[in-house]
C-alpha cells in the first residue's frame, strides 16, 4: 500500500479544494491510501511514501505556513517522492504565460533545489472579492487581477493522474 499525503496552505479554500480534488483522483487507484490536510495539521511526514504540497500564491509568494512546512520537513522530503503545486493566477490562458514565466517563488528555489521534487506545476486560481477585506480588494483592483473561478479541473485531474502513474 502506497501512502500519499496531499498537504496545502489555502487562505480562502480555493487551494484546499484543489488539494481535495488531487486526493480524490489518487484515491481512485486501489493500492493508494491518501490523506489530504492543511500543512498546519500535519504531524509528521515520515509515514508517507509520496508527498504532494501546494500553496496559494499572493504577490509571487507561497503562504508562510507552506514555506515553513518545506523548511521544517526538508530532510524527509528529500527522502520521499515529492511534488509541488501553486495556485494563483486568474484569467484565461496558460498560467505561466499570465505570470510571465513564473513557476515558483524565487525565495524558495534554493530549498526546492535541495528537495528535488519530481515535478512542480502552477494552476489557475480563484479570486472572490466577497471573501476579501478592503485592502485585498484595493490591491486586486490595482494590479488588474481578474476575479472569478479560473481553476482548470481537467488540468488538475491530469496532473494527479500523472503522479499516480509515475509512482
Amino acid at each position: 500500500m502506497t501512502k500519499f499525503l496531499v498537504a496545502y496552505a489555502s487562505k480562502y479554500r480555493s487551494t484546499a479544494e484543489i488539494a481535495q480534488r488531487i486526493g480524490k483522483t489518487l484515491r481512485a487507484f486501489k493500492n493508494y491510501e491518501v490523506d489530504v490536510q492543511s500543512v498546519d495539521a500535519v504531524q509528521k511526514v515520515s509515514s508517507y511514501d509520496v508527498i504532494v504540497i501546494g500553496s496559494a500564491v499572493y504577490m509571487g509568494q507561497w503562504q508562510a505556513e507552506a514555506a515553513n512546512f518545506l523548511e521544517e520537513h526538508e530532510r524527509e522530503l528529500t527522502e520521499r517522492i515529492t511534488w509541488l503545486f501553486s495556485s494563483g493566477p486568474t484569467g484565461e490562458g496558460n498560467p505561466q504565460e499570465i505570470l510571465k514565466g513564473w513557476t515558483f517563488p524565487n525565495a524558495l528555489q534554493p530549498l526546492v533545489d535541495r528537495i528535488k521534487p519530481h515535478g512542480i506545476t502552477l494552476f489557475h486560481g480563484k479570486v472572490d472579492p466577497d471573501q476579501m477585506n478592503f485592502l485585498e480588494r484595493v490591491i486586486t483592483k490595482s494590479v488588474n487581477a481578474r476575479t472569478g473561478d479560473f481553476r482548470d479541473w481537467d488540468m488538475i485531474d491530469n496532473w494527479a493522474l500523472k503522479i499516480a502513474k509515475m509512482v
